[in-house]
């Protein structure tokens, strides 16, 4: 099935009270798949993705083919809360999914291929388009102490935030790490001990950067959501 399916998988574990969630990944599940119906449909997203036909679209046209989508599926006002919603999280998905083909060069341009999602790489972008837009949904549940993005977010999550939205967490996302978190068997996995892990400067504050490179490396420890397409392209790392 490949690992943009594992990511489908994943999101059926998603709760029902992830009400915009659920409709964001409805959005994009499907072009991330594989089969007739789902290759022809991706094919004609992918159009929509690189308007001018140079074969590989920018973050800009990322960007705005999302919204181009929301909206058409669920009408100006809610497409674009939904996409204001989880915009954050889009340069993540756009920047894993730009390098898991071959570098190569532009040819025309002083650029590389690695600037840009080119069409070979555009499912597995939709897959992390949804993987990521999960991730941030878990941000911002805890952040501000309250689900969605609120006057009392601001992009930073506080140990006390984190500890208030410790026991919501479980397995609400489909996510290993946030599994881990809820099983009790693990006596030695604590509101501070996690912190501490997640909080990769030490400076008191995670920020959603941490939080999604913190979950990415569970899914991978885990093997879940396809650790071969999460280290696609992380040579460096």
């Amino acid at each position: 099935m490949g690992g943009a399916a594992s990511v489908t998988e994943s999101a059926s574990k998603v709760s029902d009270e992830k009400v915009e969630l659920k409709k964001f990944l409805e959005c994009f599940l499907a072009l991330a798949e594989t089969g007739k119906a789902n290759n022809a449909a991706r094919k004609q997203s992918w159009i929509a993705c690189d308007p001018n036909g140079n074969g590989y679209a920018s973050l800009a046209e990322t960007d705005g083919w999302i919204k181009k989508s929301l909206v058409a599926h669920y009408g100006e006002d809610e497409g674009g809360d939904l996409w204001r919603r989880y915009r954050p999280s889009y340069i993540r998905a756009f920047n894993d999914a730009k390098d898991t083909a071959p570098e190569k060069d532009v040819k025309g341009a002083n650029a590389t291929t690695d600037d840009y999602v080119t069409k070979n790489e555009f499912r597995i972008c939709c897959a992390f388009i949804c993987l990521y837009a999960t991730m941030d949904d878990a941000f911002s549940m805890i952040d501000g102490g309250g689900e969605g993005v609120t006057a009392t977010d601001d992009r930073r999550m506080s140990l006390d935030e984190f500890k208030a939205g410790w026991d919501k967490m479980g397995t609400a996302y489909g996510l290993a790490g946030l599994a881990e978190i809820a099983d009790e068997s693990k006596g030695e996995v604590t509101p501070d001990s996690v912190f501490a892990e997640i909080d990769a400067d030490g400076k008191g504050m995670v920020l959603l950067n941490e939080w999604c490179a913190w979950l990415k490396a569970k899914e991978v420890a885990a093997g879940g959501i396809s650790a071969k397409m999460l280290t696609a392209g992380d040579d460096d790392e």
